[in-house]
């Protein structure tokens, strides 16, 4: 678990509900045949809780993104628990930070390369959290 806390509360926005990232996504790679993604998802904050096993184990076929990550959330935990992270038009909200081994995400495009185990790290905060 590498999230530095400064990455997490650095920036100033928590004013605005949603924070609105980049128009240019970065593409993510071509899946290798025979090659796959392991991940091990960490909940921390107002979504981590007893009826959510801490770390959620994933495996995706060739390389993915981190938008394939929440799809799968969603999938598994249930649409209501995505909206506590996703907004209406499909953006990371505000008050919710990522980090792929241990590094912070901007956007929900962020290539995982396939081939290697890799960490995600998923906090939420209340909006008067964090500073």
């Amino acid at each position: 678990m590498n999230v530095r806390w400064d990455h997490v509360v650095n920036i100033n926005t928590f004013r605005a509900s949603r924070r609105v990232f980049d128009a240019v996504a970065a593409a993510p790679e071509v899946a290798r045949a025979g090659v796959s993604v392991e991940l091990q998802v960490w909940l921390f904050g107002m979504i981590a809780g007893s009826k959510v096993a801490n770390p959620l184990l994933l495996q995706f076929l060739g390389a993915c993104a981190l938008c394939d990550v929440f799809d799968e959330l969603g999938r598994r935990l249930g649409p209501e628990f995505l909206r506590t992270l996703v907004g209406e038009s499909g953006e990371l909200l505000n008050t919710c930070r990522v980090f792929l081994n241990g590094e912070p995400a901007k956007d929900k495009a962020t290539p995982i390369s396939g081939g290697a185990a890799a960490t995600v790290e998923i906090i939420l905060f209340r909006e008067i959290e964090g500073g």
